[in-house]
């Protein structure tokens, strides 16, 4: 059991008893004069200083988004860790995203053998749902800014781009397969041995979930078996093979973790949620690890996991986050913890799981929001600093409702699907508000 998870379980055992947050007002006179304290304008690249500022101290900076589908959240993100790399030294950018999906642009950033022709060819590939998440136009900009950043610099010092997600089980498994065949031929058959019974399910996690739940026989002593088998390999490692050991070992950790998820998705929600969270904390962790002592991390990811979940109503639930787990690990000074907003506008996501994308128009918000709050304070798009005004900041303590749009979006079900009970200066150090915002500009299919 990892550091991460023993840490979930004590915060389900508090998030239990803690008190149900009742929403305030989110309009009301005092409420906009806090938000308008706290705010600076935010035009250009320049007036992320007071962000730079901030993280300067900082091991890892996690950047937020309202939605996945948002080209404005995007933009400043990027510009952003553009400047944390090149100003601050930060060499790991961890992306809510698979680890095999990512690999490729990972390879065309830090110019590996076999890698893409370009960033976008290096995203074509994807085709995991929701592929638009990744596979957009923003992101490839980002990564060829990154790929001519990395291209005079030694490999030990190139920065890299990695996927912190659990879901893509079946494709890391191929890969594990793949390693043993070529590099540790011996032990092959003893790998497909372990991997035997999921395997077994090719893909299919429900099928897979519900053979568990039955009572069937689990895979998770024959994962944890393989990771085991890796990790005794990297330690032991010369430095030059650690880079192809550490890819090995984290598709090993994916299938590990994915397999606990899957058996876990027929119990209670914070179940299956805190171990996606805790995957997420112990692969942030590895990647620190292997960069070196000194590293550094700029994490891009949803607010709902970004921001620190002890300060929204995810706490009654027990749900943890990555956010508030960085804090506890690392200390809070030492993390960077920065949400995002808008108020209308246009995103791309899907009417339900595994649906087709679709560009979708944005409600106003709430009236009882920080969204609405937001807006109604006036101006165009900003960053809020909680620690500028100590006044203002405590009332920013008070619970208001977010909007949190994920890959699935019901518009006209927004008002009780779409929101997360908040106390905002507590669950970020940092807000980027956008009033108005629109899609991401998808890749091409093929």
């Amino acid at each position: 059991m990892t550091a991460a998870i023993r840490v979930l379980g004590m915060l389900v055992l508090l998030g239990m008893s803690a008190a149900a947050p009742r929403a305030g007002d989110g309009r009301d006179d005092a409420l906009l004069r806090a938000l308008a304290a706290v705010s600076r304008p935010l035009i250009i690249a320049a007036d992320l200083d007071p962000l730079l500022t901030a993280a300067r101290a900082a091991r890892v900076v996690m950047l937020g988004e309202a939605s996945h589908g948002t080209h404005e959240f995007q933009v400043w993100r990027d510009r952003l860790t553009r400047r944390l790399i090149a100003e601050q030294g930060f060499e790991v950018v961890a992306i809510e995203g698979d680890w095999s999906s990512l690999l490729a642009l990972d390879r065309y950033v830090r110019h590996l053998p076999g890698a893409a022709a370009s960033a976008r060819a290096a995203l074509a590939p994807i085709r995991r749902w929701p592929r638009w998440v990744w596979a957009n136009a923003e992101l490839a900009a980002f990564a060829e800014w990154l790929h001519a950043y990395n291209r005079d610099r030694p490999l030990p010092r190139r920065v890299g781009i990695h996927g912190i997600d659990l879901y893509a089980v079946w494709e890391s498994s191929a890969a594990v397969r793949a390693f043993y065949d070529r590099h540790v031929p011996a032990l092959a058959s003893w790998l497909r041995r372990q991997y035997a019974l999921l395997d077994g399910f090719a893909g299919d996690q429900r099928g897979y979930a519900d053979h568990v739940r039955r009572g069937g026989r689990s895979a998770r002593q024959a994962a944890a078996a393989v990771v085991a088998d890796l990790a005794a390999r990297y330690r032991a490692a010369p430095p030059g093979a650690r880079d192809v050991l550490f890819e090995a070992l984290q598709h090993a950790r994916v299938v590990a973790a994915g397999e606990r998820y899957l058996g876990t998705l027929a119990w209670p929600g914070h179940l299956s949620w805190n171990i996606r969270s805790g995957h997420f904390s112990d692969t942030l962790t590895h990647l620190l690890t292997h960069y070196g002592p000194a590293s550094r991390a700029v994490v891009w990811a949803h607010n709902t996991h970004v921001g620190d979940g002890r300060a929204t109503a995810m706490q009654r639930s027990g749900e943890a986050t990555l956010g508030q787990l960085a804090r506890l690990r690392y200390g809070a000074d030492a993390v960077l913890l920065v949400g995002f907003a808008t108020a209308r506008g246009t995103l791309l996501a899907a009417p339900h799981w595994d649906g087709p994308r679709q560009l979708m128009r944005i409600p106003r918000p709430r009236a009882d929001s920080l969204d609405a709050a937001l807006l109604a304070s006036g101006g165009g798009d900003r960053v809020l600093l909680f620690d500028a005004d100590p006044a203002a900041s405590r009332l920013l303590q008070r619970w208001l409702p977010q909007r949190a749009i994920g890959v699935v979006y019901e518009p006209a079900n927004e008002a009780t699907r779409h929101y997360v009970a908040t106390r905002p200066a507590l669950r970020y150090d940092a807000l980027v508000f956008v009033p108005t915002t629109r899609a991401l500009e998808p890749l091409p299919t093929e």
